[in-house]
């Protein structure tokens, strides 16, 4: 074989950077689908992977809705079997207030009693189901086509993944708060990689929002994705500083996933779609109401393996989230400026609770090594290489 030939070759041969390229993955994610078993390199040792680019095609996230749709090519493709379902589901669940509990327990009793089965066709389904409904079958099907053609509205870079898919987060699917479906748009193999949500008032100091833009700045700087919820202020400073420092981000939005909230922020969710994740548990037939955003905080916290209150008023969003992350058997990290404010007695009550309080961003890497979740995660060298400049909260 002579050079030329092997050139030839060794172009369909990846090294564990250019594969993560190629995937559009980290290298950490990379290396968690080479444990498991998703990728098979065709050559490893201590200092290097090489892969075939045939196999890496195969573990390419195909776009559910990649393919041409009555001639639109940025259309949504609704003719795939688990997107069918999806319709029908969300169909069920504007019965139920879009209530996920109600709507799953309505569908588990009919599987149980009536043989209900997602697959068995809308002649058979929308008589059983709206009988059960209690509404006219026309009224059930007028739904139906309501649910689907807001489907149809979506882009083709949206992907849809079922609780139970290999994308869907690990972490997120051992809770109860899991909802069934989620609406992707981004690096969807984020949700496999360790994140730690930083989140806080919508109102935040100046002071807070130094202290989050280091505090992100130091777990990016250490592989951590960060996430948060894409509102005003600490939310925000998390996103952009990620951004800012060259680290992964997701935003679990209290929308549709084809919809901008708030509209200050539009170009920054653009922006976390190219360069991170955007999460919606919300389909596009449903319109905003305020109480998405805490139901959306279950999300956020099941994706996470801690979550850091940077600030907080009494009647805070935030302490949702921390209300969601101790029933999850997460970690939730406090300022110790929060505790010693005599004007907030929330910080109290959840270190009662188990939260953890901290002074420095030393703190915070120490709290999240002792973490059941994130045991160890950094090394003595990690450790040893924070300065007090970069760790010093009080400055």
């Amino acid at each position: 074989m002579d050079r030329s030939e092997i050139v030839e070759i060794m172009k369909d041969v990846y090294t564990s950077s250019e594969a993560a390229e190629y995937l559009n993955i980290s290298t950490q994610c990379l290396h968690q689908l080479v444990h498991d078993k998703k990728i098979e390199p065709i050559k490893t040792n201590k200092s290097i992977m090489l892969f075939l680019k045939s196999d890496l095609d195969k573990c390419k996230v195909s776009n559910v809705s990649n393919v041409a749709v009555n001639e639109q090519v940025n259309q949504f493709n609704i003719n795939v079997p688990y997107v069918r379902d999806a319709i029908l589901y969300y169909t069920i669940q504007q019965y139920f207030n879009n209530n996920d509990k109600r709507t799953c327990e309505f569908i588990n009793q009919n599987k149980m009693f009536k043989n209900f089965n997602f697959r068995s066709g809308l002649q058979v389904n929308i008589p059983l189901l709206a009988g059960g409904l209690n509404v006219t079958d026309q009224d059930f099907y007028n739904m139906y086509q309501k649910v689907k053609a807001s489907f149809l509205t979506l882009t083709d870079d949206v992907i849809l993944v079922q609780k139970g898919d290999g994308i869907y987060s690990k972490l997120l699917e051992s809770t109860k708060d899991a909802s069934p479906f989620l609406f992707l748009k981004g690096d969807v193999y984020l949700l496999d990689e360790k994140s730690v949500c930083v989140v806080g008032s919508r109102n935040a100091s100046s002071e807070s929002m130094v202290k989050t833009e280091r505090i992100v700045k130091s777990l990016v700087k250490r592989n951590i994705v960060v996430n948060a919820g894409l509102a005003k202020e600490i939310d925000t400073a998390t996103h952009q500083s990620a951004l800012k420092y060259g680290g992964k981000t997701i935003a679990v939005i209290g929308t549709p996933i084809n919809q901008y909230y708030p509209k200050e922020n539009k170009e920054l969710q653009i922006e976390i779609e190219s360069k991170g994740l955007v999460v919606s548990q919300f389909p596009p037939c449903n319109s905003v109401n305020r109480w998405n955003f805490p139901i959306r905080n279950a999300t956020m916290s099941g994706i996470s393996l801690a979550t850091i209150i940077m600030e907080a008023k009494e009647t805070s969003e935030a302490l949702k989230q921390a209300d969601y992350a101790l029933k999850q058997g997460r970690d939730v990290l406090i300022p110790q400026s929060a505790l010693d404010n005599p004007l907030i007695k929330w910080p109290q009550k959840y270190v009662s609770r188990g939260a953890n309080s901290f002074k420095t961003l030393k703190d915070v890497l120490e709290i999240l090594n002792r973490s059941e979740l994130l045991r160890n995660i950094f090394s003595k060298s990690d450790m040893d290489g924070v300065s007090n400049v970069e760790m010093d909260l009080s400055k």
